[in-house]
């Protein structure tokens, strides 16, 4: 914190941010402060994030490794380097293996179970016996800040903020009333754009049932069935704000939306249904939306990505010649819903329209049926074109099909630079990433010997797990595998990593055991007793959330191993997904 609030980070930072803030005082209804509230979050978050780092690596050197700590190489550069961490683990403690502590944390449904306090010197002998309570973390052994909750790293960035808006300000409009007036919205705009807290828990359950809990009391706010008629197992679920909304899938997916939060729903939307060669022995096993949520993909065992876009624009052209409208009419074809769309794309001067993109009965086709009214119309024409399957204002029709050769077992998406980017896992045993805007297959991802089960991606680290028993890290812009750790005796059923500390990663497998690992390094840092086969994992800072098929959803403190909250469901927990 004293490096930002004064050191050389805080003068750079201060030396590039300053024209912007000049602008936002002299025109502050201008979107100046837009572009300067995105920057601002960024650098700060940086900032404290490095510092963090800093600390973390200090410690580090001045400690040296942990001996519990399992023996690796050298973290890789360039091409493969494996790591078998199978001699020994820095787990937090060993009170928290013991069963009686396992005992403990099952019986709390509501309380968190809190680490005890220091021992007195009266009680010294029996701090030794095996029901202690975790010892403190050394900085040494972790990823990152030892975080006992999100609270303190949400407290610096709040101080950050404050203290570096107040400063840009005062340096270009000291004591104006304007000055100050940009100075409280600027910080109410960068707490809310970095405020990541999570609040809901959402989970998916064998019964065919998904439901909604508040993270930090463990109350139920809502359930909702997916299909009154069945009671298949849900297969994913997908919490997202802000009203909020769950998405949940079995063969077909549901949008489920409330009128009144959480009392009042209302009528779920379909989607992924209807779709040519997907029926019913297909099985949705992932699903991903993007950051503004106008894309939508579902990994499906058919071997298919289906990728939806709500919102989608409104494309206008202007054909000018008779040639263009009989180009046009020999493009388009009459839908099941009486939309007309183009069955191949087709480009009127500098505007190019894509394949499926349908013919509105508006500006110059008002009013208008069918391809030959086209010919009743003078030229020059205006006509408005916009996708056919739009979930939001169309027929709900997948915009791209990204195939792979065996079924899709799981997939994720990210955004990196300016583009959106897919990342899908198969049967067939390769990762591969898309581009999401032309549907191109940028890389294929090649190593696994078994089938490819779970993924996880960050802005540093693409990782896979397979049933061939190992975490693969890879390249992200390259399809080079950065490093093998074979640490799980069993399949690898999921993997998670933090957006926040990019090293931190957790994994399951069928060996029913939970790892936290330094992804760059390999080392494994921690294990987490669940109790079953853990099928879904959440990372947040401080914050892990695990589901198995012993009906539990567990919170766990991610640096002690403590489990604080245990949530029990009449079958088994399927999915989850985190707000």
């Amino acid at each position: 914190l004293a490096s930002i609030a004064s050191g050389r980070s805080r003068l750079n930072l201060q030396r590039m941010m300053a024209p912007a803030v000049e602008l936002a005082v002299s025109t502050p209804t201008s979107v100046a402060a837009v572009v300067l509230t995105c920057a601002l979050s960024i650098a700060i978050a940086s900032l404290i994030a490095a510092l963090f780092l800093r600390g973390s690596n200090s410690h580090k050197t001045s400690a040296g490794q942990s001996a519990g700590n399992g023996s690796t190489s050298p973290t890789a550069t360039s091409g493969e380097t494996e790591t078998n961490p199978n001699s020994s683990c820095s787990v937090a403690a060993a009170g928290v293996k013991e069963s009686k502590k396992a005992d403990a944390c099952s019986t709390s449904t509501s309380r968190p179970v809190a680490p005890a306090s220091a021992p007195t010197k009266s009680s010294a002998s029996s701090a030794a016996a095996p029901k202690a309570p975790a010892s403190k973390i050394e900085p040494a052994s972790c990823i990152g800040p030892p975080l006992e909750s999100g609270r303190e790293l949400w407290l610096l960035r709040t101080i950050a903020v404050q203290s570096i808006i107040d400063s840009l300000i005062n340096d270009v409009g000291a004591g104006s009333s304007v000055a100050v007036g940009v100075a409280d919205d600027l910080k109410h705009r960068v707490w809310r754009y970095l405020d990541d807290r999570p609040r809901f828990v959402a989970s998916g359950c064998a019964d065919g049932q998904g439901r909604i809990f508040d993270l930090a009391t463990g109350k139920l706010l809502v359930s909702v069935r997916h299909d009154f008629s069945s009671r298949q197992p849900l297969t994913t679920v997908l919490l997202t704000g802000p009203g909020p909304e769950l998405l949940t899938t079995t063969w077909d997916g549901k949008r489920h939306t409330w009128e009144e939060w959480p009392s009042k729903p209302a009528r779920a939307e379909e989607f992924a249904r209807g779709e040519k060669g997907v029926g019913h022995e297909n099985s949705i096993s992932g699903i991903a939306l993007s950051r503004d949520g106008t894309i939508l993909a579902c990994a499906c065992t058919i071997g298919r990505v289906l990728v939806y876009r709500s919102e989608c624009p409104t494309v206008e052209v202007e054909i000018n010649t008779s040639e263009e409208v009989e180009m046009l009419r020999e493009a388009l074809k009459m839908g099941d819903f009486s939309e007309m769309y183009l069955t191949e794309p087709l480009e009127f001067g500098s505007v190019r329209l894509d394949r499926n993109m349908a013919l509105l009965k508006e500006a110059g086709f008002e009013g208008m049926s069918s391809r030959r009214d086209l010919l009743k119309l003078e030229l020059p024409l205006h006509l408005h074109f916009r996708f056919v399957g739009c979930l939001t204002r169309g027929h709900k029709r997948a915009w791209r099909q990204l195939e792979h050769e065996e079924a899709v077992l799981c997939l994720v998406l990210a955004q990196e630079n300016a583009g959106e980017f897919l990342y899908s896992g198969s049967r067939d045993r390769t990762v591969r990433k898309w581009d999401l805007k032309d549907g191109s297959c940028v890389h294929i991802y090649t190593g696994h010997s078994s089938m490819v089960r779970c993924l996880a991606v960050n802005g540093t680290f693409l990782v896979s797990g397979s049933d061939d028993r190992s975490l693969r890290v890879w390249k992200k812009d390259e399809p080079t595998c950065l490093r093998k750790i074979a640490g799980h005796t069993d399949f690898v059923r999921a993997v998670a990593l933090c957006a926040t500390f990019q090293q931190r990663l957790v994994s399951s497998g069928d060996d029913l055991k939970v790892f936290l690992w330094d992804a760059s390094a390999g080392e494994r840092l921690r294990q987490y007793d669940h109790g079953g086969i853990v099928c879904t994992l959440f990372l947040h800072q401080s914050l892990l959330v695990s589901v198995a098929a012993d009906k539990q959803l567990r919170v766990w403190q991610t640096e002690s191993a403590i489990c604080q909250r245990v949530l029990r469901h009449p079958g088994a927990v399927t999915a989850l997904s985190v707000l």
